[in-house]
């Protein structure tokens, strides 16, 4: 069999690298389809306009400026000229090319004419005679450059090397579908966008047959595993309820029905509940919590982060002192004499709920009678670590808890709609953050309005997407957002927080902003979950380009927590082009909203983390746009588990090899 090395353009150091992408034989090489495609056209200055991509041949009129505005961010201007047009043209970081533009020379600039036809803002810009038209794949494998790749790619295909079809042959008879070998060549090198298409559905018929096969199976052994029935004490739970010092709202009471309708029942639950920021998740979870205990069974619960397993001691604390309930926290920061104390007593069930973060899968640490899981924020955990919790007792309930909503169209897809229940209410008194886009050149702005609440005694976070500065990029660290404040307030009401302090250092800073001793806490989005600061009402998210939809919307639901109008500023550079994905946040507060769009823009591994399990990164389906294709592929995945036909069953078997990267427990 030939072997990739032999290949024309695959020498050792290309082949070290290709390693790094998985790529170890021809096969892998030929399913390393490109991530995505650009289509290259010129179009003519008479038919552009404002605020539309074109692609445009102008001759360089002027020689070229270049501005440097703050480290790592450069402006470069030059005057265009097309026919007889002269208008001004802005690309940034490229001031390399500068050398490159002389009077006169022909190049192609793709960009928009954003306020007027006078200045034309650039994302790209090549000499004319490097210019390409046509539909161009883009592989973006690292360090190997793309004209590297694409020759490597060519010389394969040259060989008709042939690879073996694993979709059974029925179901591409039934949707018409073409065969692999078919469609390779034109996913490398498409002649014309119906090829494409055509091609890009069946890999997107094959990711979601392989995803909606996985969740069939799954969901299978969920309905067949069984727990042992826990006969809870409803008067307790309904004194508790009347305790409160407020109403529980409808979504928080449908929730709380669900999860309960579950318990009474000997099939084990495994129910999501999802709410957006604020919404009241944690005393739904509290209300499961004390039934179990009131069933003489053991709850325990894991949180992500030290910050938010302390949160929650806290609300439980609160809540269940005067129902005789034990409660303990087991983190890192437990001494080793006091550790041992807390697993004692847990062995010996004299604690009733026990709230940690990983120190609760330890493998010294044996639970009485689990009955009941709790994961919060569990996208952040890894399937190892959830199994093994899971695992401390015997088939107890479980409620995966997740402040990122996720869309029902997706949810639906990985639960089954009985096993998801969402908080969408807000409690009463809410108001809504008001939330405002800010030039980063005009952080003058910001510093007034600080100010303004500073006077009211209140508290602001900055946010920035790095902790020290890059050489690669130029977002703001926390460093250097802090060294900027300093200069225009003082350092005693300052602080900074981030994931490489210890925890003693966090607890100290987060204690301090807590008891309103610092003003102003800076910090990277570790405090995205489990803060709850009564007197923070604004927040300056640093490059909020940087982040997505849903995490921006996470981090503004720190603040906006109580009866305070709250304020948002996302602070991005003049001529970002993520400000129109920005503009989404200031014009909508529901967070399944938010989190829908922010699917569809960047699709679900981006959102939930790539590595979190059952959560796919599909690189060509949509699971929001493919809604019909996903029905599809669901329908074929439940007949395909009872097909016995050869191919069909080798094609299952394969799938149940993979299942425990997919499980959502």
């Amino acid at each position: 069999m030939l072997k990739l090395t032999e290949i024309s353009g695959v020498g050792k150091i290309t082949f070290e690298k290709l390693k790094n992408h998985s790529i170890y034989s021809i096969e892998d090489l030929l399913y390393a389809f490109p991530k995505k495609y650009k289509i290259n056209k010129l179009d003519s200055l008479d038919k552009a306009k404002l605020n539309q991509e074109t692609s445009l041949t102008v001759k360089v009129n002027g020689k070229p400026k270049i501005y440097f505005i703050r480290k790592n961010l450069t402006k470069l201007t030059f005057k265009a000229l097309s026919g007889k047009k002269i208008f001004n043209v802005t690309i940034f970081n490229r001031h390399f090319l500068s050398k490159s533009l002389f009077i006169n020379q022909n190049v192609v600039i793709t960009g928009k004419f954003k306020n007027n036809f006078d200045n034309f803002t650039a994302s790209d810009l090549v000499l004319k005679k490097n210019y390409q038209e046509g539909i161009i794949p883009i592989y973006n494998l690292g360090y190997i450059p793309e004209g590297r790749v694409k020759k490597i790619i060519n010389n394969t295909l040259n060989l008709s090397y042939r690879l073996e079809e694993t979709t059974p042959k029925y179901l591409l008879e039934k949707h018409k579908l073409p065969e692999i070998n078919t469609i390779i060549t034109s996913i490398h090198k498409p002649k014309s966008k119906t090829d494409l298409a055509k091609a890009l559905y069946r890999l997107k018929y094959d990711e979601l047959l392989n995803f909606s096969l996985r969740i069939e199976l799954i969901n299978e052994y969920n309905n067949n595993t069984r727990t042992e029935l826990k006969k809870y004490n409803i008067s307790l739970v309904r004194e508790f309820i009347n305790s409160l010092p407020f109403e529980l709202t409808q979504d928080q009471k449908q929730a709380t029905n669900e999860i309960f309708k579950d318990l009474k029942s000997t099939k084990q639950m495994n129910r999501l509940l999802q709410g957006d920021v604020g919404s009241g998740k944690t005393i739904v979870a509290l209300l499961a919590a004390l039934a179990i205990v009131s069933a003489d069974y053991q709850v325990a619960i894991m949180a992500p982060t030290l910050v938010l397993a302390k949160q929650h001691f806290l609300v439980f604390k609160n809540y269940l002192h005067d129902f005789g309930i034990n409660i303990a926290l087991l983190t890192s920061e437990v001494n080793p004499k006091k550790r041992v104390e807390i697993i004692n007593e847990i062995e010996n069930q004299n604690v009733n709920i026990i709230i940690g973060t990983h120190a609760l899968i330890q493998t010294d640490l044996n639970y009485q009678k689990l009955g009941l899981v709790i994961i919060d924020e569990q996208h952040r955990f890894g399937v190892e670590q959830r199994k093994i919790l899971r695992e401390k007792g015997l088939n107890p309930d479980i409620l995966l808890m997740s402040a990122t909503p996720i869309p029902r169209s997706l949810a639906i897809s990985i639960f089954e709609s009985s096993d998801i229940s969402q908080i969408k209410e807000k409690p009463a008194g809410r108001q809504t953050v008001k939330t405002e886009i800010v030039n980063l050149e005009n952080l003058n702005y910001i510093y007034s309005a600080i100010n303004k609440e500073l006077e009211k005694n209140h508290q602001i976070y900055f946010i920035c997407p790095l902790i020290n500065e890059s050489d690669n990029n130029n977002y703001y660290s926390v460093n250097e957002t802090y060294n900027l404040l300093l200069q225009h307030f003082d350092e005693k009401i300052l602080s900074y927080l981030h994931g490489k302090m210890t925890d003693e250092e966090k607890t100290k800073v987060l204690d301090d902003f807590y008891s309103n001793k610092t003003k102003i806490l800076i910090s990277t989005t570790v405090i995205e979950v489990g803060i709850d600061v009564e007197k923070a009402s604004m927040m300056v998210i640093m490059n909020a380009n940087a982040f997505g939809l849903a995490q921006l919307h996470q981090l503004r639901g720190r603040i906006g927590r109580n009866n305070l109008q709250s304020y948002c500023y996302l602070a991005v550079d003049e001529e970002n082009e993520q400000k129109e994905r920005i503009n989404i946040l200031k014009n909508h507060y529901d967070g399944f909203e938010i989190s829908e769009m922010d699917l569809k823009l960047r699709g679900p591994g981006e959102v939930f983390g790539k590595n979190q399990a059952g959560i796919p990164n599909f690189n060509y389906a949509n699971i929001i746009e493919d809604k019909q294709l996903l029905s599809i592929t669901k329908a074929d995945a439940k007949a395909l588990i009872r097909n016995n036909d050869y191919q069909a069953k080798k094609f299952t078997e394969k799938i149940i090899k993979t299942l425990d990267s997919y499980n959502l427990d």
